[in-house]
């Protein structure tokens, strides 16, 4: 992703960004494991040997905010304030398939082997929509209007067939805005959080 201009201070487009700004969802811990048990599966079964994403840095990414030189406050306030309006509720996520993006990643030059479901993912891409309508009326540019709802789990040399997998799932119940320190070997930051209404009943 090329370095995102912005008019809102603390951006200095000459120098190397430092950066990267994301919206995401974080699984649950239970998920977590499930995603590490699924990836030394697939190691297993395909003989896989490529770079596995750390437990960590497991997430599903909402929207892409780009990458800046720090962090600008008034593009911190202005994403904060997209965020405190959503209203959506609570739901559950499920993923259930396994299969390779084609573009490769900038950082390994390896295929993403990812994480990916059907109806399971509807919660997700209604989160995406809102909170990109809300970034763009804000005067945020190069906001992707779509998304194929995902969580990475590793990077390989050659693409991975496709293949269904027992479901991972767990309830949503926030989203969170993360900073991720480019070329540099640490978790992500979790700069906010913001909670998904509750529903009054429980979510199976």
């Amino acid at each position: 992703m090329s370095t995102r201009k912005t008019s809102l201070p603390g951006f200095d487009s000459s120098q190397k960004p430092t950066d990267r700004l994301l919206f995401a969802v974080m699984p649950e811990k239970p998920a977590v494991a499930r995603i590490e048990q699924l990836t030394r599966a697939l190691c297993l079964e395909h003989d896989l040997r490529g770079a596995a994403v750390h437990a960590e840095q497991l997430h599903i990414t909402l929207v892409i905010l780009g990458e800046y030189l720090g962090l600008p406050p008034d593009l911190l306030a202005a994403a904060a304030g997209a965020a405190s309006q959503i209203a959506q509720t609570a739901f559950r996520v499920r993923f259930d398939y396994v299969q390779t993006f084609r573009n490769k990643s900038r950082v390994t030059g390896n295929y993403p082997i990812v994480l990916c479901g059907d109806e399971g993912v509807v919660g997700l891409e209604t989160l995406h929509q809102g909170l990109s309508t809300r970034l763009r009326n804000l005067g945020f540019k190069g906001i992707s209007t779509s998304m194929t709802p995902h969580v990475t789990l590793l990077y390989e040399p050659e693409p991975v067939p496709g293949q269904a997998v027992a479901a991972v799932e767990w309830t949503v119940g926030e989203f969170v805005l993360l900073q991720r320190h480019i070329d540099q070997r640490r978790p992500y930051s979790i700069l906010g959080s913001w909670p998904l209404q509750k529903v009054s009943w429980p979510l199976q």
